[in-house]
């Protein structure tokens, strides 16, 4: 891996873990909240109103915030019998196609989740209960989605070059 490539899947590793801890803090919110209405109904019969609203625009921040470590430490879901089976080029193959198709995927859904943003604020679309704008939150989760693109393309740019030097000895 050259220096600026490995400089950048660095920051990209240290900027992801971040976003994840600020998830996880949040993460915990969301726990301390259930468990706080659920004393609250149980001790006094009375729930927090809009809690589930709330809830479920947090939920949406909280997941997106743990795509990017998820894409950095390479913790999703890989099938590599075929490339096993097949040698180290066509793992090689197979595992840059891969990291490409999930590049992809992060682009598209990406897209999508601006139009779905966008939407949000041109229908002003508000929660039920609290009335609390639903945009802002979606757009939150759209940038951090959106990191998962750079994100991934370090992770593709890193495991080329590193396949591609092992592939050569």
């Amino acid at each position: 891996m050259t220096n600026k490539l490995e400089f950048l899947h660095q920051r990209g590793t240290a900027f992801s873990r971040s976003i994840a801890v600020v998830g996880l803090i949040g993460l915990i919110a969301v726990t301390l909240l259930i468990i706080i209405d659920v004393l609250l109904r149980w001790l006094f019969s009375s729930p927090i109103d809009g809690l589930n609203e709330v809830l479920n625009l947090f939920y949406a921040v909280i997941m997106a915030s743990f795509f990017p470590t998820g894409l950095v430490d390479k913790t999703h879901i890989t099938i590599t019998f075929l490339g096993s089976w097949l040698g180290p080029k066509a793992s090689y193959i197979l595992d840059s196609f891969g990291s490409f198709m999930t590049f992809l995927f992060f682009c598209v859904v990406g897209w999508q989740f601006i139009v779905l943003s966008t939407e949000f604020f041109e229908t002003t679309e508000t929660t039920w209960v609290l009335a609390w704008p639903v945009a802002p939150w979606w757009t939150v989760a759209t940038v951090l989605l959106l990191i998962c693109i750079p994100v991934q393309l370090i992770v593709l740019f890193s495991q080329i070059s590193k396949n591609n030097h092992e592939t050569e000895i």
